[in-house]
């Protein structure tokens, strides 16, 4: 009798043994397999900062004129808090540079939230949704479904690819056409391009109104490039 209840228990003990090492093995399958969200496309840790040169040119159509900006901004991810609805919220500092001579000055405040869904920021008090969860190449959304600037389709165009800026190489970069309109008297796009571990490393803005022979009646064209960045 002895006998058996101690054959018994080896056998329980290898049973036991047996499923641990199964649910181990499942458990790692399942890490080793869990898809890859593209989270860290934007970075949301205090400390993280960008600095861009931005290049724009205005025009004005009272004036006939165009007027060239060069300088530098530098966003700074300074704390996080919790908001009214409960999220924890990126408060960013902006500050500008307008030549070397001239240290930096703060410009404005804004703001960035992040979940695993959709990642949005808020400028000059407007809210954008940045980035959906997973990425992937074609995925489109409406970038505008916080505000009231109506309906803008942004879509993913590459995802995962090496670029250069500024000299700077990045081996995982992401592309989202935000706009890309034009008709006989106006034309609209937009671009950014985000970089793992880095966020946002260029964006190009351009919105002018034509004359019908296709001359610039007004309207903005700027970009930014990213210098350097760093936690």
């Amino acid at each position: 009798m002895r006998k058996k209840i101690i054959n018994s228990l080896q056998w329980i003990t290898v049973i036991v043994i047996v499923v641990c090492l199964i649910f181990s093995s499942c458990k790692k399958d399942q890490s080793e397999t869990a898809p890859d969200m593209g989270l860290n496309y934007f970075p949301f840790n205090v400390g993280h900062w960008i600095s861009y040169q931005v290049d724009s040119i205005y025009y004005d159509d009272f004036t006939s004129s165009s007027d060239t900006f060069h300088y530098q901004e530098k966003e700074v991810y300074e704390s996080i808090f919790t908001d009214i609805s409960g999220h924890p919220t990126m408060r960013i500092e902006r500050y500008r540079k307008d030549n070397d001579s001239i240290g930096w000055y703060i410009k404005d405040i804004w703001y960035a939230n992040k979940d695993n869904f959709k990642s949005e920021k808020v400028e000059e008090n407007v809210r954008f949704v940045k980035l959906i969860f997973a990425v992937e190449k074609g995925k489109k959304w409406n970038g505008n479904a916080y505000n009231t600037l109506g309906e803008q389709t942004y879509k993913y165009l590459e995802i995962d690819k090496p670029n250069t800026f500024n000299g700077l190489s990045f081996d995982s970069t992401l592309t989202i056409l935000q706009a890309d309109e034009q008709i006989m008297t106006s034309t609209q796009y937009q671009k950014e391009v985000f970089a793992r571990n880095v966020g946002l490393i260029y964006k190009k803005y351009t919105k002018l109104n034509l004359k019908l022979d296709g001359s610039i009646l007004s309207g903005v064209d700027y970009s930014y490039t990213i210098i350097s960045w760093g936690n």
